[in-house]
This record gives C-alpha cells, structure tokens and sequence, in this order.
C-alpha cells in the first residue's frame, strides 16, 4: 500500500519494540519498560506495520496478541521477566482493547479463530468505544451480519441531537472521533442513509466544539468536557487528533465534500504546530510528545500511542 510511504518515520517505533512486542510508555526520548506492554498498543502498531509493509515489525505485534488472547484468559498487560513476558492476570483485556484487536484483525484479514473467540463476549459490552472498534472491523466483511445490524442500531439509537450537544454521551472524554468515523465507514460501504446522518451530525458537533478559532483542540483530559460545564483545555493528545484525521478521511470518501479533506488537513497540522501551544509534537524520527500542555507547553514523554497515533493520521492520508 505504499505511496511515498516515509519510513524513517519508524524509528521510534523499531526503538520501542522488542522481540515480544511494543513497549507501553516513553520516559523522554528513552523508552520505559517498567510499564510493560499493552494490548491495545499491539493491535493498532500491528495496523501500523501493515500500512508501513513493515513484515517483521507486523509478525512481532501479531505475536503479541496471539500470545494475549485465549480461552485461558485475556489480559492487558504483560512484563518481562527473565527473558520471557508474563501477563498481570489481575487485569483482564480491556472492552475497548479487545474491539481494537477485532477490528485490525478483520481489516486485515488474519486470525480468524481470535476474532471468533473475542466476538463470544461481546452481547456483555457497554463501551461505545468498543462497540465503534467492531463495526470498524466488520463492515470490512462481504456481508452485513447481524452483530453489525445490531451494533449500528445500538449507536444510532444512543445518538441524542440537542440544542449544543449533539452527541452520543453527556460528555467528551477520549477518543471521541472513533464513534462517528466507525459510522461513517458503516454508511459508505453498506449505503446505510441513518448511520451517514448520524456521523455527520456528530462530526460537524466535533468540530465546533474542539477548536479554539481556527486551532485544532481536542478535549483536554485533566477533567475532560461534560455537557453543561467548562471544558478542559489540556493536555491535548495525539490519540484524539489521529482519530479526527481518520474520521474526516472517512466522511470525505463517504460523501466527496472537499471541506472535509481540508478539516482532515487542519487536524493533521497539530501536529506540526497547528496548536494552541505553537509546538511541534513530531521529530524526525517519528516520535510523538505525548500531549500539547498548560505546563512547559508540551509533555516531552514519548510513549507508544501517542507516536502509533500519528503514524495513523499519516496512513489515513495514504489511503485517499
């Protein structure tokens, strides 16, 4: 899938990576194994990797969640111990984790059998989030299932359009673009009139409400936006920016409004210092600081999502 694919982009991503899979957190420009490895981190570098054609880096993240995903238990977060990694069985996978595993595996068409025995837990899931990551996931099959039918009625319906809040919860926390990207993608491929109209809906609330005049602002998480109260400004992370420029791509396939390219454009621009910081969250080698923030400007952590993250707006740029 390569197209001027710039892979000198990759070497925080080789840097962080062992032969077990991707380390989770950054301490600077150095990485921290104390924190172990997560899940979630696999599946989408393991979606990385793919865009990247990245082989070898791809078979480490998909060894990871091979390892992770059993009928013995699912789990989190694992931690080297004498040359081997050990899962914390404390701390099953999370919903959200387990629909980013689904969703890379049925976009990329491998590991049946894991998909399978992660879809016998989902009629127990409440995370919208997680809900999102599967339809993602399985829109990409030739036909429209029943937990697909199932899963896009359950987010349409919890869809509520009110003066100043047209959103799917009473607050914007992380991540929020997922929910109407995932619909989006539902539309365009199924020719789905409801899931378009929901995504719009919610998109065009995005982007009024996370901006600061023209300056991309996702939602601060010290404190997050409820609905009715003030919205928190930082810190401002990669994961939310990343999904925007997703979610934009998608509706711009889904409906050939070039307005949303170029939102999908601005977004893209935080990161080279579009932001209500003026900062330059990337460096040379790919590396992303981990959030733009009302102390010293930036966090100069690098850690695992945050640099996947961008590597996901730049693939989603790739595929237009």
């Amino acid at each position: 899938m390569s197209k001027n694919i710039k892979n000198e982009w990759l070497g925080r991503l080789y840097q962080m990576t062992t032969k077990w899979g991707i380390y989770q957190h950054g301490l600077y420009d150095k990485v921290d194994p104390k924190f172990g490895y997560a899940l979630d981190d696999q599946a989408r570098a393991y979606l990385v990797a793919n865009c990247f054609e990245e082989k070898k880096l791809a078979n480490i993240y998909l060894n990871f969640i091979k390892r992770a995903v059993s009928r013995e238990g699912i789990w989190q977060f694992y931690y080297d111990n004498n040359d081997e990694i050990v899962p914390d069985k404390k701390i099953k996978g999370s919903e959200d984790a387990l629909g980013m595993v689904v969703w890379v595996l049925m976009e990329t068409k491998t590991e049946k059998k894991i998909v399978d025995l992660i879809l016998e837990e989902v009629d127990d899931w409440l995370s919208p989030r997680a809900m999102a990551y599967l339809l993602l996931g399985l829109v990409s099959e030739e036909r429209e299932s029943e937990l697909e039918k199932k899963l896009t009625k359950k987010l349409t319906n919890v869809f509520k359009k009110e003066k100043g809040w047209s959103w799917f919860e009473d607050f914007l926390t992380y991540a929020n673009a997922l929910l109407p990207w995932a619909l989006w993608r539902k539309g365009r491929i199924r020719g789905d009139g409801e899931s378009i109209q929901v995504a719009k809906e919610a998109t065009d609330f995005l982007l009024e409400t996370c901006q600061e005049g023209k300056i991309p602002m996702p939602i601060g998480c010290k404190g997050w936006y409820y609905k009715g109260g003030a919205k928190n400004k930082y810190d401002q992370q990669s994961v939310d920016v990343a999904y925007m420029v997703c979610c934009l791509k998608e509706a711009y396939l889904a409906t050939n409004n070039i307005y949303y390219l170029q939102e999908a454009g601005r977004w893209w621009s935080w990161y080279w210092g579009n932001n209500t910081q003026g900062v330059v969250m990337v460096d040379k080698n790919g590396a992303c600081f981990d959030s733009v923030s009302d102390i010293n400007k930036v966090n100069l952590n690098q850690g695992a999502e945050s640099t996947i993250s961008f590597l996901m707006a730049y693939c989603a740029f790739l595929c237009i």
